[in-house]
């Protein structure tokens, strides 16, 4: 898969954000009088993030031709949509074969006007596309302003027209908001980055078993793959048994954090093995690794876990997904993460899910299926979801300390 990054032009949070209202201040004017002014501080009211861009739609308004002579009717077409680009839906795109549609996504492309809401909107339009530029959008927010929920609600797709990848970094957040990512319906893979901090409650084994109760009750983490923990040392090895709720998670990967090879008995217990090191490097290559950065384990991973999937999803089903486009969400500052070391001090290890677990502690229907398991449709569809157990899921993340 290609990517394309994009910075956020959000601006910096406050150091010390309040909902209460300061003091107010008693002033006098010109006359004598006396008023009192107030200050109320607040976040933005609406997320500008999904639709800023590097480049100015007023600038692409004046596309044309590097031919002399008058534009073309396409290019003035172009011109025209490149200007009103903020407008453009799935919808509008619906009935535009790809060979037109392409053009335009250039286009867009070349003048840096590639928002996240525009390229949702190509997205859903065209979601089987082999356009690198199409078939992955990295989006980076470095300093958020708002709260966690409010940046995934934009990045949700409960009709699957995409995945989503999501990785926090850097960032202070609430256990109600950790709980909240079980919104995430279309959610592939989650890495929990360095310098995570949630005061009230912390990142430990108690997020873990929350997230299972949600798996196993509800459609929560339905297509979550893999599940990243880097610097995350309160984790122990306690989580596998909550990890085999998770219907379709294959890979756990640790970055210093406090599990390794004296955990594989454990592991292999519940149905995990481990892998670290040269081994792991080498197995991550044949998934596609380009290099050592993150982002491109988290990819490399993602088409992995495929192969681990038959317990929760039909042979369809998995190819389904792998053909999906991917929208990657990293809120933080993760310009300080050094690169991944598989064999050095920083080492990463990987367990993998060998078979689904059995155990009493675990409550999952056996027929819990994610799609549809017809073989004579054409492939190339999007992946049909199983039916709801009728969870409310406001219920349960109420009665998780959501």
């Amino acid at each position: 898969m290609g990517s394309d990054y994009m910075t956020s032009r959000l601006l910096s949070r406050p150091q010390a954000y309040s909902n209460v209202q300061n003091k107010g201040t008693i002033n006098y004017d010109d006359s004598g009088q006396v008023f009192t002014e107030t200050t109320c501080p607040a976040g933005p009211m609406t997320a500008d993030w999904v639709w800023k861009t590097r480049g100015s739609s007023r600038q692409a308004g004046r596309h044309r031709s590097v031919r002399p002579g008058c534009s073309s009717l396409v290019n003035t077409a172009i011109r025209s949509a490149l200007h009103n680009s903020f407008n453009i839906t799935a919808e509008s795109l619906g009935e535009l074969p790809w060979e037109v549609a392409s053009l335009l996504w250039q286009s867009i492309i070349a003048a840096q006007l590639d928002s996240v809401k525009v390229w949702k909107a190509f997205a859903s339009a065209y979601p089987h596309e082999v356009d690198k530029t199409l078939k992955t959008k990295h989006h980076t927010i470095h300093n958020p302003n708002m709260r966690l929920i409010d940046y995934m609600k934009p990045t949700t797709s409960p009709s699957l027209n995409w995945i989503t990848f999501l990785t926090l970094s850097n960032i202070t957040c609430s256990r109600a908001d950790l709980i909240q990512i079980s919104q995430l319906v279309n959610l592939g893979n989650l890495t929990l980055g360095p310098a995570i901090q949630a005061p009230d409650i912390g990142l430990d084994d108690g997020i873990i078993r929350n997230w299972g109760r949600l798996a196993a009750e509800s459609d929560a983490f339905s297509t979550l793959r893999v599940l990243n923990f880097r610097w995350q040392r309160e984790i122990t090895s306690r989580v596998f048994i909550h990890l085999n709720q998770f219907p379709a998670l294959a890979l756990f990967n640790v970055e210093e954090c406090n599990l390794g090879p004296q955990e594989k008995p454990t592991a292999q217990q519940h149905g995990w093995k481990y892998k670290t090191g040269l081994e792991l490097r080498d197995w991550l290559l044949k998934g596609g690794l380009k290099g050592p950065s993150w982002d491109s384990v988290v990819h490399a991973c993602f088409r992995l876990g495929g192969e681990f999937s038959a317990e929760s999803l039909t042979p369809e089903g998995v190819w389904a997904i792998d053909d999906l486009p991917v929208l990657h969400l990293s809120i933080g500052d993760a310009a300080r993460d050094a690169l991944v070391d598989f064999i050095g001090g920083r080492i990463l290890r990987c367990f993998y899910r060998t078979m689904k677990y059995q155990g009493e502690e675990v409550v999952r229907a056996s027929n819990k299926r994610l799609f549809t398991e017809d073989q004579s449709k054409v492939p190339r569809k999007k992946p049909i979801m199983r039916a709801s157990k009728q969870q409310n899921m406001e219920d349960l993340l109420m009665k998780f300390g959501g």
